[in-house]
């Protein structure tokens, strides 16, 4: 965007700095409150759609009242970021639906993409869903619920936490 002097290069870099400074500060302690989680996730969606030329059919949706609760840092991210690299078709159309709901101290995420025309690795395939899959038995052990399959051209995950 920079080298092509884009008029949303200005907005980007603004939106990637908001996006390292989480990493940097806030991801690194144990909770962050969810409201925080959630804000990196937009802002990472903001970020992807100047990057996406057909974006209208990438959509978050949130539901529920967030208070005070406290989220491990991070745990969506690996799950969006796949829908963003794999989730566009061979003609450029990219299909994302991320979905939150927060009931008091049940979080129900849930990410659907396309299949797209970008193709995994058979080497390298799932090694990002198996470290998350590792991650979430370490830090939520017996108080989460993962689903992931494909359905038809689709990609979903359903992930269910309780939090603390």
């Amino acid at each position: 965007m920079t080298t092509k002097k884009s008029n949303d290069a200005p907005e980007a870099i603004i939106m990637l700095s908001d996006l390292m400074r989480y990493m940097l500060y806030q991801a690194n302690d144990d909770f962050v409150i969810l409201q925080q989680e959630i804000d990196y996730i937009q802002n990472y969606i903001k970020l992807q759609r100047l990057r996406i030329a057909n974006n209208e059919n990438v959509k978050i949706n949130i539901r529920g009242t967030i208070s005070n609760q406290k989220i491990r840092p991070l745990l969506f991210i690996s799950f969006i970021e796949n829908a963003f690299k794999y989730g566009t078709d061979f003609k450029g159309n990219t299909e994302i639906k991320i979905d939150l709901s927060i009931n008091k101290n049940e979080l129900q995420f849930t990410c659907i993409n396309l299949i797209g025309s970008i193709k995994k690795y058979k080497d390298d395939s799932g090694i990002g869903l198996n470290n998350t899959k590792e991650r979430l038995n370490l830090l939520y052990p017996k108080k989460h619920w993962l689903v992931v399959k494909e359905n038809e051209n689709k990609f979903i995950v359903n992930l269910t936490l309780i939090l603390n």
